[in-house]
């Protein structure tokens, strides 16, 4: 059974990374100090809160199945990720950083021994997956376990300190644990939020309740390292801190979303229902907008041009789109564009 909340939730997180890359293409933090803090909370919710939903997910549409109903869905789901991440990783050393459209450019991302940015949350979408069809029956069987699934997650969490970064050289094993070679989101580090979503999809109100305390927790502790250590802790690789710190922020992701699918009553009903469908529309597709996305901002940023650079009239696609009130403004009509592209491409395919 689908979870409209699941979709809503998606659907923040697509607006939230499509504006964070905006600010990080176009932004001006020097003329806009706001853009750095905006993009932090971005880049420490959004994936975490991604990876979260996708556990969920993974209760919902595969782990109460038969192993054999849910591999095709699980392959599908794989495959689908990775040819988005090669179509953003080959976008992006072509369109970004003009490198030519030639075999060994293509082939080192095809067999993963290249990771060009914004594009390696993609692939970390892909082993996920992956991990879905390869141990099925291990996480069918800790989706049942909240104690364990917390035994694993914390033993997946201490990886964060105990893997030597510097020591892991080949590519798809950063991709796995972590290392310093290239920016990368590691699957283990990253996996207690996989496994906190598939617990919340099982559980009850206490459940939650008590997922919301452990939440808790786990931001206060990454807070005080941050505070400590006199700023935010390391991102690629992650240290632990970085990765607990995000934990309540996913949290008020769920819930917001939660709260817009049960918002009732008159207009206020109304209204919501239009924001749970907007939303769900980008959730529900949200592999197709990330990636299209990203291949619009790699062709402005890598000609060198964005939208508009300079006010020119009060009309609001002329806002400045260093400003994080103009990125704003051009990530919307980003996506109302590629929204115009799925509509025409749904007239075309009822006509034939």
């Amino acid at each position: 059974m689908r979870d409209r909340s699941i979709d809503t939730g998606r659907g923040l997180l697509v607006l939230m990374m499509v504006y964070g890359h905006v600010m990080q293409f176009f932004g001006d933090a020097s003329l806009f100090p706001l853009t750095d803090t905006l993009i932090n909370i971005i880049n420490l919710t959004v994936f975490p809160t991604f990876v979260f939903y996708f556990g969920a997910t993974a209760v919902l549409a595969y782990l109460d199945k038969p192993y054999k109903r849910a591999l095709p869905g699980m392959a599908k789901t794989t495959l689908r990720s990775l040819v988005a991440f090669y179509l953003s990783g080959i976008g992006y050393r072509i369109l970004r950083e003009k490198k030519p459209f030639a075999v060994g450019t293509v082939r080192k991302i095809l067999w993963l021994e290249d990771i060009p940015g914004w594009s390696e949350f993609l692939v970390s979408f892909a082993l996920y997956s992956l991990l879905l069809i390869v141990a099925f029956k291990g996480l069918q069987w800790l989706s049942h376990r909240p104690l364990a699934a917390l035994a694993v997650g914390a033993a997946c969490l201490a990886a964060s300190i105990l893997v030597p970064y510097g020591a892991v050289k080949p590519a798809w094993l950063q991709l796995i644990i972590g290392g310093r070679d290239f920016a990368c989101f590691p699957i283990v580090q990253y996996m207690p939020y996989f496994l906190a979503g598939m617990i919340f999809a099982r559980g009850g109100r206490a459940m939650h309740l008590r997922l919301l305390a452990i939440a808790a927790v786990c931001s206060a502790a990454g807070i005080a390292a941050a505070v400590i250590d006199g700023g935010l802790p390391g991102r690629f690789p992650p240290q632990w801190s970085w990765i607990v710190l995000p934990a309540l922020l996913c949290a008020a992701v769920v819930a917001a979303s939660k709260g817009i699918c049960a918002l009732g009553g008159g207009g206020i009903r109304r209204a919501a229902d239009m924001l749970r469908d907007a939303l769900s529309h980008f959730g529900s597709r949200s592999l197709y907008y990330l990636l299209t996305s990203n291949l619009v901002l790699f062709t402005l940023s890598g000609a060198g041009i964005a939208p508009v650079m300079k006010r020119k009239s009060v009309l609001p696609w002329t806002a400045v789109i260093q400003s994080p009130k103009g990125a704003l403004v051009w990530t919307g009509l980003l996506l109302a564009a590629l929204w115009f592209v799925t509509v025409l491409a749904g007239r075309s395919a009822k006509k034939k």
